[in-house]
């Protein structure tokens, strides 16, 4: 029974030793297993030398112990391991050939300019090295000071433990357009991208959006205004959406209204607008609300600042509603800013309608001493209240080589005032064939004119491609006292780039006649000679307006007009 006890006591022993030892192995190896994760294998490595095409860095982190990485035979040498990401570096381990360093520092860094020492080794002895060390940095490297050998530094295995910074998380992309920036340094965004606004006014009907935005993007034009917002402009938005314009979306304000006293126009116009915001805010076609357009100009003081007044009521609703696009308000004058300035603090930007006196707006603008961007809403040639009258009274219309230099210009003025002009809207991307339409749209009738190519060019358009006649003058013979029904002959030549033939036509507009529209009419022409037409004159008397179309069977035209007084 004794034999048999003393058995037991020493089987527990010998069980409870074991159990022991198991112990102390687990607690000793337990901080080793927090660094486990190897970072380094198969990243980048670079290194000062290697002494051997077969003996590239890349060797020291292959995981192979048969291959190596071995510098030239100096003592200022270093092998670097890229993590790929910010990494807690926990353990590094150098397996060393028989070239070892005997004094060595091990580094980290995040840009491989500043390095970090976390370990450092005076009296090494190569072998296998185990260094545990606490730092953070996407590189690590091994810096030889000192070598061991006659030879270079050799490591078999060059391997970094630890655990990988997680990634921070990426703020959400900003969404909405804004206007951001410091004074003198504003941008546009749009969905925190910046958006220089490279557009054009827009005037064909809203249910034709869709044939001519996809014309409007290859001119380069990013963005298109409007003049009011209604139950059919989602037909606008949703074409511009489509070919990645936007809009600057007009809610129209009736210029002869009485924003002193008229409460219950106001009260309906706001109603009606906060409606019309609501619908089309998340519609990804739109720019910015422009409110109002040329209201101020002719109006008394007191109508000024009610006006100006009523438009931050305006602004604050849409605001309200929609606070990811900003609020601007057009005038035909930069005079209406210092009324929007004290009455109108919640708009985000200014804008103004300039022609001729574009380059003169961002002068306007310092000598304001104004605290926010502007952009222009109309621009282009003189209009007819800006140009000197013809021998006939009638205002001088611009020829098409100076109106297509006049975009050129007007966008040159703008460009000229970056950080605060934040773009502009070329007027006018129309089709009508009026009188109006002759002077001032790019593309009248459906041709295309200079100024389209101009406004093109600008905006970085193709700048190949057919290219239409240019009408070098115009003259009409007799042009005054002419007879009823009399024969006028009308001097026009044109040359065409292309060497296309070019085929004339004309058409007279009675504007300029008491009782007269806009309208041009067709009239018969007989073509007597190169650039030289013969047209009978209209039997009402008063000054008619005549013009010439020079077209070259691609689209294009060049017009160009003269006036014909009729006694």
């Amino acid at each position: 029974m004794r034999a048999v006890s003393t058995t037991v006591r020493l089987t527990a022993a010998v069980l409870a030793a074991v159990l022991l030892a198991a112990l102390l192995v687990a607690v000793r190896t337990a901080p080793a297993t927090a660094a486990t994760t190897l970072l380094s294998a198969g990243r980048p490595t670079t290194a000062s030398s290697s002494d051997s095409s077969a003996r590239t860095p890349a060797k020291a982190v292959d995981g192979d112990t048969a291959t190596r990485w071995a510098s030239r035979r100096t003592d200022a040498q270093w092998i670097r391991v890229d993590l790929g990401a910010t990494a807690t570096i926990s353990r590094i381990s150098l397996r060393w050939e028989a070239a070892y360093a005997k004094s060595y520092r091990l580094q980290v860094s995040s840009d491989t300019t500043s390095w970090k020492t976390v370990s450092t080794t005076t009296a090494g002895k190569g072998g296998v090295v185990r260094a545990d060390v606490a730092g953070t940095g996407r590189y690590v490297r091994m810096l030889g000071v000192r070598r061991g050998t006659a030879h270079g530094y050799s490591l078999w295995e060059f391997q970094v433990y630890g655990t990988r910074t997680p990634a921070p998380t990426p703020a959400p992309a900003p969404t909405g357009v804004h206007v951001t920036g410091t004074q003198g340094k504003w941008q546009l965004t749009v969905d925190g991208k910046p958006w220089l606004v490279e557009g054009v006014t827009y005037g064909p009907p809203a249910a034709q959006a869709a044939t001519y935005l996809p014309d409007i993007r290859r001119m380069g034009a990013n963005t298109i205004r409007t003049w009011g917002t209604d139950a059919s402009s989602g037909q606008v938005f949703d074409a511009a959406r489509a070919n990645g314009i936007r809009v600057i979306a007009g809610l129209w304000l009736d210029q002869g209204a009485d924003y002193v006293h008229d409460s219950a126009y106001k009260t309906a116009t706001l109603s009606s607008i906060r409606k019309t915001v609501t619908t089309y805010r998340g519609n990804g076609g739109l720019l910015m609300w422009d409110v109002g357009n040329e209201v101020m100009l002719s109006r008394t003081e007191e109508q000024r600042i009610a006006y100006a007044k009523y438009v931050e009521q305006v602004t604050r609703a849409i605001h309200a509603v929609d606070p990811d696009h900003p609020v601007t308000s057009t005038d035909a004058w930069t005079g209406a800013w210092p009324y929007y300035r004290e009455y109108t603090p919640s708009l985000d930007l200014y804008a103004v309608n300039s022609y001729g006196g574009v380059g003169w707006v961002h002068q306007t603008w310092r000598e304001g001493g104004y605290t926010k961007p502007y952009i222009v809403t109309e621009t282009g040639p003189a209009g007819s209240w800006e140009v000197p009258s013809d021998a006939n009274g009638v205002p001088r219309q611009p020829s098409d080589t100076a109106a297509a230099q006049a975009y050129t210009d007007a966008w040159a003025a703008v460009r000229a005032a970056p950080g605060v002009a934040l773009g502009a809207t070329m007027f006018h991307y129309g089709v009508e064939d009026d009188e109006q339409g002759v002077w001032l749209n790019l593309r009248t009738g459906g041709l295309k004119r200079l100024s389209y190519y101009a406004v093109q060019r600008a905006y970085g358009g193709p700048t190949s491609g057919n290219r239409p006649p240019v009408v070098s003058g115009i003259t009409a013979s007799p042009s005054t006292g002419v007879a009823r029904g009399a024969s006028v002959t009308i001097t026009a030549p044109a040359t065409d780039p292309d060497g296309d033939t070019v085929t004339y036509r004309a058409a007279v507009s009675s504007r300029w006649i008491a009782g007269g529209d806009g309208a041009m009419r067709p009239t018969p022409v007989t073509v007597t000679g190169p650039g030289r037409l013969r047209i009978t004159a209209p039997s009402t008397p008063g000054v008619w307006k005549v013009a010439v179309y020079a077209t070259d069977g691609h689209g294009n035209a060049g017009i160009e007009t003269v006036t014909v007084r009729v006694r």
